[in-house]
């Protein structure tokens, strides 16, 4: 019986880093890799099975009892940080003890993201500074950066009344439009397009892309499919936003 319970531990703490990774934004193969990678060094043999809502896995030790766990994947975000930290202590697992590797886990997982300010200041920035990628000039950065820090806000707010992703990036879409063709129709800039694309460049899911793809080269093939379809609902949200406020801009007379 102690073995068992031992067993039903050491699944969980594996368990739980696989969640970290996954709820940061890693790869299906290294949630996966992960999981294994804690079994093994504890002398227990794991099958696991991750996609992008839940991790299944399994234990087998050496007199063949058998454990099973399922783990709920509710929300994800992109904290790589999160991920480099759990990197490090799963490749230097042999330092701790297993108490010791639990609390790091947990300690790595109840980590603060980072703070809104921070946010803030990187949305606006950042949509500006696409600009000059551009080839905009300052009064193009103006709408942009606006754009960007309104961006953030509603962001936040979102997060913290729960609405779902889709209609977040719906009115996050809007945004990116509507300011930009304020600006113009006020005449401070010329060319809205500029402005509209570098605010949009910030929404872009770029992590979730490239990790669909490397999903699939690594055959999970159900995991990147997901994530791809995922991607495109992000890209089919930005451009219902931005066309509708376009579209509502046009019936007003303020689009020419």
């Amino acid at each position: 019986m102690l073995k068992e319970i031992k067993d039903q531990f050491i699944l969980k703490v594996a368990c739980l880093a696989g969640k970290i990774v996954l709820e940061n934004g890693g790869e299906i193969y290294r949630v996966e890799d992960v999981v294994c990678r804690i079994g093994a060094f504890y002398g227990l043999k794991i099958e696991c099975f991750a996609t992008l809502t839940c991790i299944m896995a399994s234990s087998t030790n050496e007199n063949g009892d058998i454990c099973s766990l399922v783990k709920r994947i509710s929300s994800r975000s992109t904290n790589l940080n999160k991920v480099f930290l759990l990197n490090n202590v799963v490749r230097s697992v042999e330092k701790f003890s297993f108490v010791g590797l639990q609390k790091e886990l947990i300690k790595i997982y109840n980590e603060k993201g980072t703070e809104f300010y921070r946010i803030f200041i990187g949305y606006s920035l950042g949509a500006g500074s696409f600009v000059y990628l551009f080839k905009g000039d300052y009064r193009d950065f103006i709408p942009a950066f606006i754009s960007g820090a309104i961006t953030a806000l509603s962001e936040r707010l979102s997060s913290y009344l729960h609405i779902n992703g889709f209609f977040t990036n719906t009115v996050s879409g809007a945004i990116c439009s509507l300011i930009p063709y304020l600006f113009y129709h006020m005449g401070i800039i010329t060319n809205p397009s500029i402005s509209i694309i570098s605010a949009l460049m910030l929404l872009v899911p770029g992590v979730a892309f490239i990790n669909s793809i490397r999903d699939i080269i690594a055959g999970d093939l159900l995991a990147g499919i997901s994530r791809a379809v995922e991607v495109l609902m992000v890209g089919l949200a930005l451009a219902v936003g931005a066309g509708l406020s376009l579209k509502l801009l046009m019936l007003l007379g303020g689009l020419s």
